[in-house]
C-alpha cells in the first residue's frame, strides 16, 4: 500500500477525502480516497489499497472546471493529455482554493 510521500522541497496545501470517478466498462464508477495537493503536484490515492489513481505535475495540468450535480459540486482536473479527473466529495470547495494556490487555472 503506497502512502502519499511529499518531496522535501514540496509544500502540501491541502488535503482531504473525496471520489474520483474513472471509467468502468460504459459508465464512470466513484472509487473512494484522498485527495492531495502540493505546490508541485496533485495526486489521489485509493481508501483500500492506496493505489495512485492520478498523480499529475502541475505543468501536466491545463486547468480545472467545477459543475454541480444535484448539489454536489464536482471538480473536473483536466490534463494536457487530453484526460479528465472528476472529483467530489466534502472539501471541494477548497480543492478549488488549493489548486488556484498552486497556480492551476479554473477553464
Amino acid at each position: 500500500m503506497a502512502k502519499f510521500q511529499k518531496a522535501p522541497d514540496e509544500t502540501l496545501l491541502g488535503s482531504g477525502p473525496m471520489s474520483i470517478y474513472q471509467k468502468q466498462g460504459l459508465s464512470k464508477k466513484p472509487f473512494q480516497g484522498k485527495i492531495y495537493v502540493t505546490d508541485q503536484r496533485v495526486c489521489f490515492h485509493m481508501d483500500l489499497t492506496g493505489t495512485v489513481l492520478m498523480e499529475l505535475t502541475i505543468p501536466e495540468i491545463k486547468g480545472f472546471s467545477v459543475s454541480s450535480v444535484l448539489f454536489v459540486t464536482r471538480v473536473t482536473i483536466h490534463s494536457r493529455s487530453g484526460e479528465e479527473f472528476p472529483l467530489t466529495g466534502f472539501p471541494a470547495k477548497k480543492l478549488q482554493g488549493w489548486l488556484e494556490q498552486a497556480g492551476v487555472q479554473r477553464l
